[in-house]
């Protein structure tokens, strides 16, 4: 029978025809081995060049009889596998299936035919949008009856079995959870399906031989004289030239490392392990100071590597993760090639190798390993945890364990500072515009005032924010960073499909930010170091706490500076503040400093799409000045000890006025502070008119005087600050500056 009941069913609502490219491709073919027979087994994936929510289906599967026998849906050799990830798992509200799959039938003793229906509406939220992107779909899996043989399998693609695919049917509209309703709100049948058998193919076994040279992208190196791709299964062998990757990146399926060979990948080699990793050799993996090789392996992994990291400097300490798990803290300690620093002056002897406890006092809050601790090897590093270590010289230290190939989940303390780290032997992405990177994977897990990772910066001398709002950055294997938690979490996930290669080139720019009309980056500078703060404009900022957009600061720095929110929470300090573009006049905004007595600070600015008349004033309140940075610089040499904010307040003014403190133009006319809040003024011989603007340009009074008389000008209605005083007559037009306290 070439057409099943599920699609006659199906045609009768669902007429209309939708012409787009869907596509079909074969991954990850494989043999495996149950411990009693063997199976071919095979991933089936969906791309689109229109985004659509996939209804229903059916495929038909051509295969070798002499492999796997006849009929094998009627003898039970067949099964349609919906593993975890696959569109067909779809779960609405993580109970419910969003599909139903079927083995229709033997289409012919050498084909058979499979296919699926949705259950849920195309409107039910979380319901799958198929793209241009590759997908898994489902899986299938096929008893052999000769292992031997070639499986053969491939999509059959004659023309009665092409346009077997429909779009999901209504209802349509968004909701927790709807039965599809293909009578009232039909889906549209696609015309325009294809098919790749490529990846059907089994691998090709491939042996290194090292013939040449050591260097792993060398043809003549390899038993085939081809270079390993994800269609090759790589054995090395103990061989007088083990293989070496230096640069470049690499794919196998399955890999065999044998016992007395060894595999290295530079700090700038990548290998991706398609399939399955067996090593009883050794693997050794590099990384320095700015780079590090990338392992992964998408399939199981058995062996130990070793991650060698470099580039440490003497008596300087260094937040860092395991990559590996089963290291032993003791051996990693007590490694001569390591080179801990160890302090015999107390007792028990301590070892620069700490742990972060944010709920101990200020300066006790890293936590160190004594010998009474590693009095045996039973400790070994956590999976995502961050260790402060320090070695005693230049050098590097070294991890061994088995590679993490799957999620890992660290638990943290709830409401608190947690040191952790990348456990992954490949970059992870903080912030990847596509949405998959670890903030966004643990968005309700961090305190709403510092959805950011926090990570060391040399120049700034201490930890700085990476958060969503800034260019793609990438964090290396082992490296640890800082989160601050929201209440009741305790865990932070790290997905094993978020690994990866580094930003291709270095830090990738996001692009204009869509939800940034313009900002101010306040600069400040105290010899060599140079710290910064951020304000952020746009149609969407409010003074209050925009929790992403308002950025928390790391606070332990010895010279830092930061804002606080102009409204609300004025207990946490922000390295970055989303303010309202309209009425940005109006926003004075808190400078916090942390700086010693003596200490000079220049403070200047770097702007983006700063609007054309703006001028940026640092307000210092103890010497009652506005000091203009929009172009320049301010210097102030501080006669005390800064730790917070009330001494410097940043304006953004709408329009530039003189504050020149005498009377120009005409010396005749006297303008002076007569009282409190009050200001007089004399020698007027025309009529005029005396305006009174704040330091930001908005106009706060205006007074008509006549001429020949003394005029004056009550203030009472003004707060504290500095305002500047214009006098326009017919002739001419002088300033003044003038202080209310």
């Amino acid at each position: 029978m070439m057409r099943n009941l599920l699609f006659i069913f199906l045609a009768v609502f669902s007429t209309q025809l939708f012409s787009q490219n869907i596509s079909f491709s074969f991954a990850n073919a494989r043999n495996t081995n149950d411990g009693t027979n063997d199976y071919y087994e095979a991933d089936i994936y969906i791309a689109s060049d229109t985004d659509f929510i996939v209804g229903s289906g059916q495929i038909y599967f051509n295969y070798n009889t002499e492999a796997f026998g006849e009929n094998v849906h009627t003898n039970t050799n067949f099964e349609m596998l919906r593993p975890t990830g696959s569109i067909l798992e779809t779960r609405i509200l993580g109970a419910i299936d969003a599909y139903q799959s079927f083995i229709v039938n033997d289409n012919t003793t050498s084909r058979v035919s499979t296919s699926f229906q949705q259950l849920a509406s195309s409107g039910t939220m979380g319901m799958p949008v198929v793209n241009s992107t590759p997908q898994h779909l489902y899986s299938i899996k096929i008893k052999y009856a000769d292992v031997s043989k070639d499986p053969n399998v491939s999509f059959e693609t004659g023309g009665v079995f092409l346009d077997q695919f429909y779009t999901a049917c209504g209802p349509t509209a968004d909701t927790t959870f709807a039965s599809a309703n293909c009578t009232s709100n039909p889906g549209t049948q696609i015309t325009g399906d294809s098919y790749d058998s490529a990846g059907a193919a089994l691998p090709i076994d491939v042996n290194w031989t090292g013939a040449s040279s050591a260097f792993w992208g060398i043809t003549s190196n390899w038993s085939d004289t081809v270079i390993p791709d994800a269609t090759r299964n790589v054995t090395v062998p103990d061989v007088a030239n083990d293989p070496i990757l230096n640069s470049g990146n690499y794919v196998t399926n399955d890999l065999i490392i044998n016992s007395g060979a060894d595999l290295t990948i530079d700090n700038n080699g990548r290998l991706n392990v398609n399939g399955n990793l067996s090593n009883d050799g050794a693997i050794i993996l590099n990384a320095d100071a700015s780079n590090s090789s990338v392992f992964i392996v998408e399939g199981s992994a058995t062996g130990q590597v070793t991650f060698q990291q470099d580039g440490l400097v003497a008596n300087e300490w260094t937040v860092i993760t395991a990559p590996v798990s089963g290291q032993s803290i003791k051996e990693f300690a007590e490694n001569a090639a390591n080179d801990i620093r160890k302090n015999t002056s107390v007792t028990p002897n301590r070892y620069a190798i700490a742990y972060y406890d944010d709920s101990n006092a200020d300066g006790a809050k890293w936590v160190y390993y004594t010998a009474d601790d590693l009095s045996s090897s039973a400790l070994t590093f956590e999976l995502g945890k961050g260790y402060a270590i320090s070695r005693a010289t230049n050098g590097g230290v070294s991890f061994t364990g088995t590679i993490n190939t799957g999620d890992v989940t660290e638990s943290v303390a709830e409401s608190k500072w947690n040191a952790v780290g990348n456990p992954y032997t490949a970059y992870l992405p903080i912030n990847d515009i596509s949405g998959e990177n670890f903030i966004a994977a643990n968005s309700s897990k961090f305190d709403p005032s510092f959805m950011a990772v926090y990570t060391w910066d040399a120049t700034q001398n201490k930890y700085a924010a990476i958060s969503l709002l800034d260019a793609e950055s990438k964090i290396a294997p082992g490296q640890g960073f800082f989160i601050r938690t929201n209440s009741g979490v305790t865990d932070v996930t790290f997905n094993a499909n978020q690994r990866g290669l580094p930003v291709s080139t270095g830090s990738s720019t996001r692009g204009d930010n869509d939800n940034e009309d313009f900002s101010i980056e306040l600069l400040a500078q105290s010899g060599e170091n140079m710290v910064a703060t951020k304000i952020m404009y746009s149609n969407s900022g409010t003074k209050g706490l925009d929790a992403g957009y308002d950025i928390g600061n790391f606070s332990g720095a010895s010279f830092d500076v930061f804002s606080k929110l102009v409204e609300g929470n004025s207990e946490e300090n922000y390295t970055i503040q989303s303010l309202p573009a309209d009425g940005y006049q109006e926003v004075v905004i808190p400078i916090g400093v942390v700086a010693q007595k003596d200490e000079e600070i220049i403070f200047s600015v770097n702007t983006n799409k700063l609007p054309t008349d703006a001028t940026i004033y640092l307000e210092d309140k103890q010497t009652n000045t506005f000091n203009e940075i929009t172009q320049g610089s301010f210097a102030v040499t501080l006669n005390e000890t800064l730790k917070g904010t009330g001494r410097f307040y940043l304006h953004a003014s709408g329009k530039t006025l003189s504050s020149d403190d005498t009377v120009i133009n005409n010396e005749s006319i006297s303008i002076f502070k007569s009282a409190k809040n009050q200001i007089t003024i004399t020698g007027v011989d025309t009529n005029a008119t005396i305006k009174v603007y704040s330091i930001l340009g908005k106009e706060v009074s205006n007074t008509q005087i006549v001429s020949g008389t003394t005029a004056t000008v009550s203030l009472e209605n003004l707060s504290v600050g500095i305002y500047i005083v214009k006098l326009q007559t017919e002739h001419s037009e002088i300033s003044k500056k003038i202080v209310l306290e």
